[in-house]
């Protein structure tokens, strides 16, 4: 018997007889809520009249989990009735939960919720009507208590130590255990960038629950007396504000994992939930531990490139104390990646690459189920190496499904290989789980805007300046929104607000530039840019994508391609290459449709594509970017991407 690649497993028959194995061609219809699964089609349909047609094998695991809705599927069981015994790569179930997980993101709309059981196998949560049955009009399809699906936010434990210098302890700790339930545990957990943000008075459980949708809260307190550590925590379910749980710890600092993991524990059979430590606790040495507690306070400010140096040096004391310290190097290996993407290097890029690579792969081999390290390989990679980062990104979300850094990562990735539609999804659950993160929420507006939902991207622009009345890049963002959807009245209104901010940079006058030429184009104005546009050309042999987008808005479309035919994209393939400060923002633009959509339908466009490695990319995976389709009135985009994939 052999061992697929993951790949070709998906063009074996399907058929089999017996032993619980799935005939797609003989299942009967099944209903969850509004979702119509149609086996037999191969296809998904809402009532709302969309569809989706599945490749065989993702509508067999899908039949799979849907006959047994609430009840865990292990994988076992999944390669003996889908896969009919047939050996094949580890991936190859990954794919498919993928596949699914993309699916009930599109047109599932909470119809499909898919959980992972770490170490176990998949479970789908029921959050409508049972399978096979018609939806009713007589109440709502999801009940409290038995339909929904657990949500805990592990809150910042308050200090009850002496010394209030040690609240990096406390915030250390939280994290530690919110990260050690969220890994071990099938279990959404709130970001800490959310849930941290709630102290004192505004812990209450009814008032978390507001703010985050969460069911359950896990507070408590943190007191620390040298290498000793008391520890008091308790579980509340939010909805009846009733402790489901609580319980006193007194340890050494070196049988700390070991207590986090009791409290994972404690907290995963408080809501009935199957959970499975990441590895055998091993002791850590109590000052590495409180070395890379330091480090961990440190991340809020990572945009200070000291900063980040100063972190880099804390958790090499850290591993250096304590080798075995899984965590550290993991930590380690992404803060080594942004150095090493940021700067200052220190060393040679090299020899820092090498850094970042023991980091992680040390990290993987002491607790091989982080799903962080694989995302610091993924970040080592330059944006042209697409197939080798998606394969770190995969791993990432196989460990870490439910981590909304790992989530977030992965929206970035879809969309810059025009996965728009992908991209979203990914950024949505990112969302869900920490509504409160800046960063997220950002790039959940701008993945909206992407797949031109203007109505609902102006609103997300408006509710995140109330959010963050200070934060410049919401203004940055939404000024240029609105001038890509022209509307005057919304770009007027956020360039006052800019002005009264004091940050109506030179790259806001800019944007104000732009917009006043496509609704009163000047020749003239418009030639001196594009003169200057060729200077940049000649000087450093490249366009940036922002200028390319706006030049062809502006009318310049035969002089963009000319432009696109004379630069040199090398740098998207060379990690040493210097590139544009605005490469990953205006890198996912190309396919934004509320930016882009014009040069999209143009013909030539597969040839900016091609000399990205975009082209041979798809070819290779058979996984098209959305305007494969929304350009097909104007030209077959698949055909034309073959051909200068193979040109």
């Amino acid at each position: 018997m052999g061992v697929s690649d993951g790949k070709a497993e998906h063009d074996r028959p399907l058929a089999g007889d017996g032993d619980g194995r799935i005939h797609l061609g003989r299942e009967a219809p099944i209903r969850l809520g509004a979702l119509v699964i149609e086996p037999g089609l191969r296809r998904v349909a809402h009532d709302d009249g969309r569809e989706e047609v599945v490749e065989p094998r993702v509508m067999q695991v899908l039949v799979a989990l849907a006959r047994s809705v609430g009840v865990i599927i292990t994988r076992d069981d999944l390669l003996a009735s889908c896969w009919h015994g047939v050996v094949v790569g580890e991936d190859a179930i990954t794919r498919v939960i993928s596949r699914l997980r993309r699916l009930a993101d599109g047109i599932g709309e909470g119809q499909l919720k898919l959980e992972t059981i770490t170490k176990v196998g998949y479970r789908l949560v029921p959050t409508g009507p049972a399978p096979g049955h018609p939806p009713s009009d007589a109440g709502p399809a999801v009940t409290a208590g038995s339909t929904v699906e657990p949500l805990l936010a592990v809150l910042a434990f308050d200090n009850l130590s002496r010394d209030e210098d040690v609240s990096y302890f406390c915030d250390g700790m939280s994290e530690e255990i919110l990260q050690t339930v969220a890994r071990g545990a099938a279990l959404r957990v709130v970001g800490r960038g959310s849930s941290f943000q709630f102290r004192g008075a505004d812990k209450a459980a009814a008032h978390v629950a507001s703010v985050l949708k969460a069911t359950h809260v896990l507070d408590g307190s943190v007191r620390r007396s040298g290498d000793r550590v008391r520890i008091a925590a308790h579980l509340i379910e939010c909805a009846g504000e009733t402790t489901l749980w609580s319980d006193r710890f007194d340890r050494d600092l070196t049988d700390i994992f070991a207590l986090q993991d009791e409290i994972a524990a404690a907290v995963a059979a408080a809501l009935r939930i199957a959970f499975a430590p990441a590895a055998k606790s091993q002791p850590v040495n109590a000052e590495a531990y409180d070395l890379y507690l330091r480090a961990l306070a440190e991340m809020g400010n990572l945009r200070n490139p000291a900063t980040n140096v100063a972190i880099v040096e804390l958790l090499e004391q850290a591993t250096a104390l304590s080798p075995r310290f899984a965590r550290a190097w993991s930590c380690l290996a992404t803060m080594r990646a942004r150095i090493l993407k940021l700067g200052p290097l220190g060393e040679s890029f090299a020899l820092m690459r090498a850094k970042v690579v023991e980091a992680a792969e040390t990290a993987i081999r002491l607790e091989p189920d982080l799903g962080e390290p694989y995302q610091a390989l993924s970040e080592l990679e330059p944006i042209g190496h697409y197939l080798v980062r998606e394969g770190f990104q995969k791993h990432a979300l196989s460990h870490a499904p439910n981590d909304p850094r790992v989530l977030y990562f992965a929206s970035i990735f879809a969309a810059e290989v025009g996965r728009t539609h992908e991209a979203l999804g990914y950024v949505r659950q990112a969302h869900d789980l920490d509504p409160m993160n800046l960063q997220i929420a950002t790039r959940h507006a701008i993945a909206v805007s992407a797949e031109g939902r203007h109505e609902e991207s102006s609103a997300l622009w408006d509710k995140l300046r109330v959010l963050w009345p200070n934060s410049e890049d919401i203004v940055w963002y939404a000024i240029n929104s609105a001038i890509f959807r022209a509307d005057w009245s919304r770009l007027e209104s956020y360039v006052e607000v800019a002005r009264e901010m004091g940050v109506y940079t030179d790259q806001i006058k800019l944007m104000v530039w732009f917009a006043s030429n496509l609704r009163h184009p000047d020749p003239i104005s418009i030639k001196v840019v594009l003169d200057r546009t060729r200077e940049d050309l000649l000087r450093t042999g490249t366009v940036t994508f922002d200028r390319l987008i706006g030049m062809y808005r502006l009318g310049q479309t035969d002089e963009t391609f000319d432009l696109i035919e004379q630069s040199s994209f090398n740098y998207i393939f060379d990690p040493e290459l210097p590139s544009p400060l605005d490469t990953t923002t205006a890198f996912t633009a190309i396919f934004n449709v509320t930016f882009n959509s014009e040069m999209m339908r143009d013909p030539r466009f597969p040839r900016l594509c091609a000399k990205l490695g975009l082209c041979d990319y798809w070819v290779k995976t058979d996984r098209w970017p959305g305007c494969a389709e929304a350009v097909a009135p104007y030209y077959d985009f698949k055909a034309e991407a073959r051909r200068l994939a193979t040109a």
